[in-house]
């Protein structure tokens, strides 16, 4: 008899115990790396000569984006796939503006694809679902890196902003990388604002070496080498310092 008593009375303490529940982590990008991508991003297209509206209208077409992916996740469906496509909207009108602001045929070569890759890695870091996209984090800083290319090879930049640009495009792709990596297996909640500023200043470190070896060597005069296939060769190099950061 005791022992069906004892039975009832943990029954009813666990009925009215609190339950715990566990809070799933956020496996999205986390915020601090993909707002330094992006910002990356910006810095080097603006750095090509993008317009400074087209970008600017292009940031607002992101951020736009970014909160309709939020309604969509959040269960309001419908408001997030109406606010999504607002979005889509400004960002067609900023790359109308990069293309309205172009006064050469090769500034199409350059100045449009900085502006969509700026796009694309936005799109990359706002995820409707999943964890973020590697592969539009590397089609949009390609593109972006492709129009530091064309520049090179136009000679339509200088050195100097042609190098920080490119220096921004690996910046962007890196931070990008990092931002879907940590929210991956940490979670955008998880703390890791430290983790994520040091990784981005050493991919920052080493691009400011790499820029500060080209502006060295562009007045060493070597022979039969332009400027444009000078820049690419530092590029090249830039890369590869990079990848013996990681």
């Amino acid at each position: 008899m005791s022992t069906a008593t004892d039975d009832a009375e943990r029954t009813d303490d666990a009925a009215s115990s609190p339950r715990l529940e566990t809070v799933a982590p956020a496996r999205r990008p986390t915020r601090l790396a993909s707002a330094l991508a992006f910002l990356a991003a910006i810095a080097g297209a603006w750095r090509l000569g993008a317009s400074p509206l087209a970008l600017g209208v292009a940031t607002v077409g992101v951020g736009v984006l970014a909160v309709g992916a939020r309604l969509y996740r959040g269960d309001r469906r419908l408001p997030g796939v109406v606010v999504a496509l607002a979005g889509v909207l400004v960002a067609v009108g900023a790359l109308g503006l990069t293309a309205l602001a172009v006064s050469q045929s090769s500034g199409y070569l350059r100045h449009v694809p900085a502006v969509t890759g700026v796009l694309v890695l936005g799109t990359a870091l706002v995820p409707f679902q999943g964890t973020g996209s590697r592969g539009l984090v590397t089609a949009g800083t390609g593109l972006l890196f492709f129009a530091v290319l064309v520049s090179g090879v136009f000679q339509s930049v200088a050195l100097g902003p042609l190098l920080v640009a490119a220096t921004a495009s690996v910046v962007a792709w890196d931070a990008g990388e990092h931002a879907v990596s940590v929210g991956e297996h940490l979670g955008r909640r998880s703390g890791t604002a430290e983790v994520e500023v040091a990784h981005v200043a050493g991919t920052v470190a080493v691009g400011v070496v790499g820029v500060t070896a080209a502006r060295l060597s562009s007045g060493v005069g070597l022979s039969g080498l332009s400027l444009a296939s000078l820049a690419l060769v530092l590029v090249a190099v830039l890369f590869f310092a990079l990848a013996l950061h990681e």
